[in-house]
């Protein structure tokens, strides 16, 4: 029941009929509360539902209005009046900014205010939405309280650009070519984890002007070049051949007017061909070993011998100068009669009488040279391989050894030649480095201990232990020897194909004083020292084109020097020289995962230290047809190495050295002598040029694969 009051006032009688009154009336005060009686105060829940409508939303995400960051917030505790924000005073002082500022742009993140405390301390309904302030909340709304400016905090520093790493300088470039990320070697972006080893060996290239052919002293027909030397001190290569001739050619491209083709000077130096050639460290003295069974010293500005070696009985096989203060005065020759000779010009010998005069000069030439001395000998190691090597009659069919050729004179049977020699540098200039025919065992000599006598056997300081494959097949002799930049690293050309590289500091496994110095001096001798027991090789460098069937392969090691990387360059009895790169990070994943495997009982310092004894090394058991086929290795074998190739015809590459300039001179029994140089444009023409129009005619490059020289997709 409705209370009496709420009923409607009475109606004047009228002559329509009576009707219930209607449910809604015609005020809201009966139902609503009046706007007046309304708390200017909005509750948190009230305020929380505002914010969730969805005008509000679209407000401050999609269109926000442009806003000024001088006025503060309104805080949550505080409401306008409405009767006052619609008085016509209100509305004229009311001004609104429309240009943005950088702090109010949308792209920019909103600063934060400290909003004042609210006088309501009782629990409140935040809402999640009011954290996100939209720029409609941050416009001015007086135009005086505008002026007055508060302090943002600073916003913070844009960071700046990275800067590629092709344009931080050279080290930058050096570390990113050590580490690698190269899509091709030779480009300067890079995307592979390490760097490629062809990269050093790519570069090499021969072209027709760079090829001299050997021709004899009469002129009509043409001589094998046998031995190669380059001058320290300037681009000048000797050659020596089958006919006992020196000629000296010009490896510079600074003289186009002379090409290497032509002969910068010819002399006759041996009657018999000349096997080995030396220079000094100054190159005013060129030592030679020949067929002839005797060596020469020559003086290069007369070309005219000032002391001859003979004290050998067979022909000799190499020659080498002592590094260190004595290098124009103390050398050491070898020879197929098994002996060592230690030579000293200081030391007074007898006038030579059997020396032809010299070939006739011209006649305003006033000087004339003294005739030569006869070579003084302080020390001989006669039978320097004798006690470790097979005799010529057990070594089994078909390996031959060092046997006379070439115009070379018969040595005595059952001697063992000794075919390399390598002095260490300087500060270990009296230790002497020997190898042989017959084993892959290297020697390490003291020349100050006197070694005189004929019927005993020297004793040498330590000897490296053969390969393992050499035990459990047969042996192979070392043609030739060569030290790396730093002389860490001895590397060994051996017949078996193969290149191996020794740890000069583990000659001599445990005490080794004759390998260090105290305070710069020369360790003393030792005096009847037994032979110690030297580490075997490291690892070892193969290839399918590199082969060794004789003893006149040689090798050579271009030093780093002058921002050109060591390499180690061989002949090949296939006419292709092989570049092998001596960088151990290139393989050094081979060298780890080859060297974890290594046990005590398997690896080559265990198998040493108990050699096969002669009937073990005659009765190994059935042998495998070729060199390919043997017992696997215990030791990493590196391929990584690159065939030049079309430089040579059929024909075995012999001798290779290195110039001053980093130019590699190889010799062929082609009768041709060809000088490689380094360019990356043309080493790449000649590989992808074709045939065409006879362009390769004569030219010879470096063969590192079709892949190196495509281009890719991504480089512009």
């Amino acid at each position: 029941m409705s209370s009496p009051n709420l009923l409607s006032p009475p109606r004047p009688s009228s002559s329509k009929e009576k009707r219930n009154p209607s449910i809604t009336p015609r005020k809201f005060r009966r139902f609503f509360a009046p706007r007046s009686r309304v708390p200017s105060r909005i509750s948190p829940a009230r305020k929380a539902l505002q914010d969730l409508a969805a005008p509000d939303l679209n407000n401050r995400y999609l269109t926000p209005a442009p806003s000024s960051p001088l006025m503060p917030p309104n805080s949550e505790g505080f409401v306008p009046d409405e009767n006052l924000l619609d008085s016509p005073s209100a509305r004229r002082s009311k001004r609104r900014k429309f240009n943005h500022t950088p702090e109010s742009s949308p792209c920019r993140p909103s600063v934060s205010f400290d909003l004042p405390p609210s006088n309501n301390d009782g629990p409140k309904l935040l809402s999640p939405i009011r954290s996100l302030r939209s720029s409609q909340e941050k416009m001015d709304l007086d135009e005086d309280e505008s002026e007055e400016e508060i302090e943002l905090p600073p916003q913070p520093t844009p960071v700046k650009r990275i800067t590629p790493i092709t344009s931080r300088g050279l080290a930058t470039r050096l570390s990113q070519r050590e580490y690698g990320s190269m899509p091709r070697a030779r480009r300067s972006y890079m995307s592979y984890p390490s760097t490629d080893w062809r990269i050093d060996t790519a570069d090499f290239y021969s072209r027709p002007k760079d090829i001299h052919e050997c021709i004899g002293e009469d002129g009509s027909s043409r001589t094998i070049p046998f031995c190669t030397a380059t001058c320290n001190t300037n681009s000048l290569t000797a050659v020596g051949d089958e006919e006992g001739r020196i000629r000296l050619l010009d490896s510079s491209s600074d003289h186009p007017e002379e090409p290497f083709s032509n002969v910068h000077l010819a002399f006759q130096a041996h009657g018999n061909a000349i096997i080995d050639m030396s220079f000094s460290d100054d190159d005013y003295l060129l030592a030679t070993a020949s067929g002839d069974q005797t060596g020469r010293v020559i003086d290069v500005m007369t070309q005219s011998p000032i002391a001859v070696l003979q004290h050998h009985t067979a022909s000799l096989k190499q020659v080498r100068f002592q590094p260190g203060q004595a290098n124009k005065s103390v050398l050491a020759t070898s020879s197929r009669d098994g002996s060592v000779q230690i030579w000293d010009l200081r030391c007074t010998g007898r006038p030579v009488q059997d020396i032809a005069p010299p070939e006739p000069r011209d006649s305003t030439l006033r000087f004339r040279p003294a005739p030569p001395k006869q070579g003084c000998a302080v020390n001989s190691l006669y039978h320097a391989h004798a006690h470790t090597s097979r005799l010529t009659q057990q070594v089994p069919v078909g390996t031959p050894g060092d046997t006379p050729s070439r115009r070379e004179l018969p040595c005595r049977v059952n001697n063992i030649s000794v075919t390399a020699m390598q002095f260490l540098p300087a500060g270990q200039e009296h230790l002497l480095l020997t190898a042989c025919e017959a084993d892959a065992c290297i020697k390490l000599w003291d020349i100050r201990s006197i070694h005189s006598s004929r019927q005993k056997v020297p004793s040498s300081l330590s000897m490296t232990a053969p390969p393992s494959s050499h035990q459990h097949w047969r042996s192979f002799g070392i043609s030739s020897l060569a030290l790396g930049t730093d002389a860490s690293r001895l590397y060994a050309l051996c017949k078996d194909n193969t290149v191996y590289a020794y740890s000069t500091a583990h000659l001599i496994l445990g005490h080794a004083p004759e390998l260090s110095t105290r305070n710069g001096e020369v360790p003393r001798r030792r005096h009847n020292a037994v032979t110690h027991q030297g580490l075997g090789p490291l690892y070892g460098f193969r290839h399918p084109s590199f082969f060794v069937t004789s003893f006149y392969v040689k090798c050579a090691v271009r030093p780093a020097r002058n921002g050109r990387s060591e390499l180690l360059a061989v002949g090949s009895s296939n006419s292709t020289p092989v570049l092998f790169p001596t960088q151990e990070r290139y393989f050094r994943n081979i060298l780890t995962d080859a060297m974890g495997s290594l046990t005590l009982e398997n690896s080559t310092i265990a198998t040493s230290q108990h050699p096969a004894s002669e009937s073990d090394a005659t009765d190994c058991g059935p042998r495998a047809p070729t060199i390919n086929q043997r017992l696997k290795d215990d030791i990493p074998i590196v391929k990584t190495g690159t065939p030049l190739v079309r430089g040579h015809e059929q024909h075995e590459v012999g001798a290779v050295t290195w110039t001053s300039g980093g130019k590699l001179v190889t010799t062929g029994d082609d009768y041709l002598i060809r000088c490689w140089s380094e360019d990356r444009e043309q080493a790449a023409d000649l590989r992808t040029g074709g045939e065409s129009g006879g362009r390769r005619w004569g030219c010879g490059w470096a063969e590192v694969g079709e892949d190196f020289d495509g281009v890719d997709d991504d480089v512009d």
